[in-house]
């Protein structure tokens, strides 16, 4: 009895056990997309129209869309929604129902200005919930753009294979990976299949063999096809590939990724495999973002288009998740004024010898970032600054815990302003915050001796440190009231300064074209304020939507000093980096 009672026990258990379960994270094993390719497409096109008329309420979207221009995230409707004034007729188109994502890559029009696009959507339950562009516009930087009026998408992505021609999705997705293991840290040794003809389409021009009428980039100029360019080592610049892909289309041998090339720069010269030096273009550390699609046919890769633009260092798609940024509140009974100079320093000193970074007294926990995108220390300047400078200006305040030392730094020996933010957590390091302005991005720019230096302010003439948060505040507001007035509080003689080039008088500034296209001042933070100089630091961040009719939208990372003598602003300094509109701090 008690063995056939054991027996009835363990057969009820069994029954309250599902007999079958989907995989992990699936609330269902069966499904079926609600929206095929045909679907997919249809709601891509609808998004280019509603592009190109500026009008995303056209669109069905998600109550939680979200979207990110050069991955950032902002609210649908700003950056390119409204600067556009023109939309290709004609795009490659892609798609995937298994996904939900389908892109777009061609051109289009910004203030009359051709600029190269691509856009990824993704759709769940009817919708459009998710929306991702990559937008390049021609600037000073080195990157192929292509004549928009002469770009032609290959047919043959959108020629169904025959099946004996075709790979599975697996496959097809190990084949397209492929590509990026070839291009990461490019040392001639080729991961991928590539077909005899294998073509690339970068940015509208080719880059594997002169487009028609002549022309081409410069890797077509040294050696044509995509495996001869990969065995010379043309791309060994490429530290690291970070990337995935949202579209595997085995019935046309497409498949799309994502992702971000990270050019090092730790060296500027290499050679390649036939012993032929080359030079880096940049000197610097940089990354670009692309969407890229590969046609594979009979398990070669066939066809590239891609689609990319510089971003700062290391920067992350929104997509994958948040940036976390430790943070760390001022102890002046731990570290005074001195303190924070000294450990500002130290960084430093550290900068241009290798491996001096791990004798640093670290906090348990450090927050590091270059031009507003968190990274490991090691990483970006600190493998390419070779020199600091001798002499340059630093304000510590214990109040804040934060040192701000500007100055010039080279990097591969190119000259570059540094304006960079030391946090102390007690007498230790928690975090710092670089902002470094090249020569590349243009006016006001001029090229660095030595950092701004200001005598010691004569005890009757200083201005307390609330006087001067509260003039700094003033400032800042008057910046963007659009009323063309100047704040109180500046001196006849004051000048504004950026990036080391006198640009303007302060008064007369106010009302000017460059302050008229900031859209807002956010994000703003006291760094430091030294009532002995009559200097006050802070960082923040402008926001130029570029919706006038000019130009393209952008956002600037800001340090900017203030000068204060008998109350008033005799000198503005402002130091800036260029960044993806919308961008925040750490993002």
């Amino acid at each position: 009895m008690r063995a056939i009672t054991r027996l009835v026990a363990g057969c009820l258990v069994l029954a309250a056990t599902p007999l079958a379960a989907q995989a992990p994270g699936e609330d269902s094993a069966v499904r079926i997309p609600a929206c095929d390719r045909e679907c997919l497409i249809g709601l891509l096109k609808a998004h280019m129209k509603a592009l190109e008329a500026r009008d995303p309420s056209s669109l069905p979207l998600a109550a939680n869309v979200r979207f990110a221009e050069n991955n950032v995230f902002i609210p649908v409707g700003e950056g390119l929604w409204n600067t556009v004034t023109g939309v290709d007729a004609v795009g490659l188109e892609t798609a995937d129902p298994t996904t939900g994502n389908a892109a777009w890559f061609g051109s289009v029009k910004e203030n009359g200005v051709p600029a190269i696009y691509a856009v990824r959507i993704h759709v769940a339950d009817g919708k459009i919930d998710e929306i991702e562009s990559v937008v390049h516009r021609k600037t000073s930087l080195p990157a192929p753009f292509g004549d928009v009026s002469k770009m032609v998408h290959d047919p043959e992505f959108n020629q169904v294979l025959p099946p004996e021609q075709r790979r599975s999705r697996e496959r097809m997705h190990a084949i397209a990976d492929s590509y990026f293991d070839t291009v990461e840290v490019n040392d001639g040794q080729v991961f991928a299949p590539f077909s005899e003809d294998c073509a690339r389409l970068e940015n509208g021009i080719s880059t594997t063999a002169p487009p028609p009428g002549g022309g081409g980039g410069n890797a077509a100029a040294i050696a044509s096809g995509c495996r001869a360019q990969f065995e010379l080592g043309l791309y060994r610049i490429n530290k690291r590939i970070r990337r995935d892909f949202f579209i595997i289309d085995e019935e046309r041998g497409v498949a799309v990724g994502r992702g971000f090339f990270d050019h090092a720069n730790e060296w500027d010269r290499y050679l390649l495999t036939n012993g032929r030096e080359m030079k880096t273009a940049l000197k610097w550390p940089n990354s670009i973002t692309l969407l890229e699609a590969f046609r594979i046919k009979d398990a070669e890769i066939q066809r590239i288009e891609a689609v990319f633009t510089y971003v700062p260092y290391f920067k992350q798609n929104p997509f994958w998740g948040p940036a976390v940024a430790p943070s760390h509140q001022p102890d002046p009974a731990a570290c005074d004024t001195a303190c924070v100079a000294a450990n500002t320093n130290a960084v430093m000193q550290a900068y241009p010898v290798r491996g001096q970074w791990q004798q640093l007294p670290w906090a348990d926990k450090v927050a590091y970032a270059e031009n507003s995108v968190g990274i490991r220390v090691n990483e970006g300047i600190w493998q390419g600054i070779t020199a600091i400078d001798a002499k340059p200006l630093v304000v510590a305040d214990a109040q804040t815990g934060k040192g701000v030392w500007i100055g010039r730094v080279e990097e591969h020996g190119q000259p570059a302003w540094a304006a960079i933010t030391v946090t102390s957590a007690g007498r230790q390091i928690g975090g710092i915050d670089a902002l470094i302005r090249r020569k590349e991005y243009g006016t006001p720019y001029v090229e660095p001796l030595a950092g701004p230096t200001f005598a010691v302010v004569p005890q009757g003439r200083r201005t307390s440190r609330a006087a001067m948060i509260a003039g700094a505040e003033a400032f800042q507001t008057a910046m963007t009231a659009k009323d063309g007035k100047a704040p109180a509080g500046l001196a006849d003689n004051c000048r504004w300064v950026v990036n080391g080039q006198d640009v303007a008088a302060c008064a007369p500034a106010f009302g000017s074209a460059p302050l008229a296209a900031i859209e807002r001042i956010r994000d703003k933070e006291l760094l430091a304020a030294d009532e002995s100089r009559g200097l006050i630091a802070y960082r923040l961040f402008e926001d130029l939507p570029a919706s006038g009719g000019s130009g393209y939208p952008l956002t600037y990372q800001v340090v900017v000093l203030l000068r204060f003598v008998d109350g008033k602003i005799e000198r503005v300094e402002a130091f800036t980096s260029e960044l993806p509109y919308g961008m925040k701090p750490h993002d």
